[in-house]
């Protein structure tokens, strides 16, 4: 698995300058011309409270030097420089709201799919991934190809691997840093199995998607579509204190993928945007509009 993402994590890297090609097309889905000055959201990578964990300030170190690419360009530097797909959070006082965004951008379609997996028996729930990796691999090596590109774990299957042992997962040490992820199941004689699974990384007000995947037998059945909404809606209630106070929440890049996957983030009311790194919390910015 290890080897499957390095691979996966070069093979993207490679083919960014020639993703680039689809710019021109994708921003006209938003009204953009090509050379259209992109907003830009000011990340404020930092907590409102102090972080004692040692593993924030590598979060948010690794987040800033990542998402470097995703900084503004002008001239020949735009060129194979990943777009972010943004999702303003604040636009949506509250989860329904996002919902009715979806639905009506999508003309119903999503949230019939999410209702139709519903009706299937699948549900949603927090997971410990480590505790979930026969099924992950099982779902990894569903299919060879998606509209990501190719799924290179799918080619290199460990020769075996251990039960899952389902154990929950546990709160982060910090609410303002952290990687959590959540899970689609349907219901066995043996339990409940994992079909579908979702992982996020925060790193102050910003989210992304980290691993996102469903197995290939249940792609039709709506259930990621389902699990997408309910992790969406988790953020968007902003009950738990791992979801107060974010603003943005980021999934991939608008030049990535098959444009099956670029209409998808397009019907979730994600957003073409560039981003700026803040380490300073009470620095000023002006954020997308």
């Amino acid at each position: 698995m290890a080897l499957a993402r390095f691979l996966t994590s070069r093979l993207h890297k490679l083919l960014e300058p020639w993703q680039s090609a689809a710019r021109k097309s994708r921003l006209r889905n938003f009204d953009l011309s090509p050379g259209a000055a992109l907003p830009i959201a000011h990340i404020r990578a930092e907590a409102p409270h102090r972080c004692d964990h040692p593993l924030c300030g590598l979060l948010v170190d690794d987040a800033i030097r990542f998402h470097s690419r995703n900084a503004p360009r002008a001239g020949f530097r735009r060129r194979g420089v990943p777009t972010a797909m943004l999702l303003d959070m604040g636009r949506y006082p509250t989860a329904e709201a996002y919902l009715r965004a979806v639905s009506k951008r999508s003309h119903g379609n999503i949230p019939r799919a999410a209702k139709k997996a519903a009706r299937l028996g699948i549900t949603c729930a927090p997971i410990r991934p480590e505790s979930y990796r026969t099924s992950i691999a099982a779902i990894g090596a569903s299919k060879r190809f998606r509209s990501g590109g190719p799924v290179l774990s799918a080619w290199f299957r460990p020769a075996s691997v251990i039960a899952d042992t389902r154990e929950p997962p546990s709160s982060p040490p910090c609410p303002s840093h952290w990687t959590m992820a959540w899970g689609a199941f349907v219901q066995e004689e043996s339990g409940p199995r994992l079909v579908a699974h979702l992982s996020l990384r925060r790193v102050g007000d910003l989210c992304r998607t980290h691993d996102i995947m469903c197995h290939g037998d249940y792609l039709q059945s709506g259930a990621m579509k389902l699990l997408f909404l309910e992790t969406t809606r988790w953020l968007l209630d902003r009950q738990a204190p791992e979801t107060q106070g974010l603003r943005w929440f980021m999934y991939g890049a608008m030049e990535h993928g098959s444009p099956g996957l670029h209409e998808w983030k397009r019907l979730m009311c994600f957003e073409p945007a560039n981003l700026a790194f803040e380490r300073n919390l009470h620095s000023g910015g002006v954020a997308p509009s």
